[in-house]
């Protein structure tokens, strides 16, 4: 596989991962590969990756309950700690045994984005001191010329630009994922409460400051996948010629 059509094409999202972990080092050259070839404006990063190793069940457990979808949702997001304490329940329910047999059917209109149980974890955070220690360094920086020519100018832009920056590492991840035939799925749909105790959630303002997740792994070949459910556009709907 090396051909950019055949990539992506070959790149979906998926819900769920194998137990099989992928090596550690395939994933951080992975990494390395798209930080040295994704383009950054300025090389200025309004972005950050925390990883989450398959040492991390505990808190993926915890972020996938977050991550809880379907009709019945909305009586969790503010729920109190008796609600969170059901919502577990709900959780371990959908993903026991029992359940799988039956196609993982929805507990209570409650079903769950489980591709956040995938060996690796990307959470991509918001990055507000965007120039790193090693720019800080540099001559240029000590010069005071980029001070004057760019910090007012990115300041206003910050709040857009980090998610837009973001996207473009996630989805050149997922494809290098691609080529080196591993899943790469996106999520963005959590929330938080202080019930659940996540180490990555820890208040409001870190759901803000979170563009989405991705997981990373082996396609777990025994589970059915499925697309959307939405038809894509005509393509004339979308791009219009002037």
């Amino acid at each position: 596989m090396s051909h950019i059509t055949d990539i992506m094409k070959a790149r979906h999202n998926i819900k769920w991962f194998s137990d099989e972990v992928p090596d550690k080092k395939l994933i951080d050259d992975i990494l390395k590969q798209a930080h040295s070839l994704v383009p950054h404006k300025n090389n200025f990063y309004y972005y950050r990756i925390k990883v989450l190793g398959p040492e991390h069940q505990e808190e993926k457990r915890k972020l996938a309950i977050a991550s809880v979808c379907g009709t019945g949702k909305q009586q969790f997001r503010n729920g109190t700690k008796e609600d969170i304490n059901r919502l577990f329940n709900i959780y371990d329910e959908y993903i026991s045994d029992e359940n799988r047999k039956k196609g993982y059917k929805p507990i209570e209109d409650c079903h769950f984005n489980t591709q956040i149980l995938a060996p690796y974890l990307l959470v991509y955070t918001h990055q507000k001191d965007y120039r790193t220690e090693k720019q800080n360094q540099s001559l240029y920086a000590k010069s005071g010329k980029q001070d004057k020519i760019f910090t007012k100018k990115f300041n206003k832009i910050d709040n857009f630009d980090w998610v837009i920056q973001a996207a473009m590492h996630g989805i050149s991840v997922s494809y290098l994922c691609a080529e080196n035939y591993l899943y790469a799925s996106f999520c963005r749909c959590y929330f938080y409460s202080n019930h659940i105790n996540s180490k990555i959630f820890k208040s409001h303002n870190d759901i803000a400051d979170t563009a989405f997740i991705l997981g990373i792994g082996y396609r777990d070949k025994n589970k059915s996948y499925w697309g959307s459910g939405v038809e894509k556009p005509n393509y004339d709907e979308i791009v219009e010629w002037e």
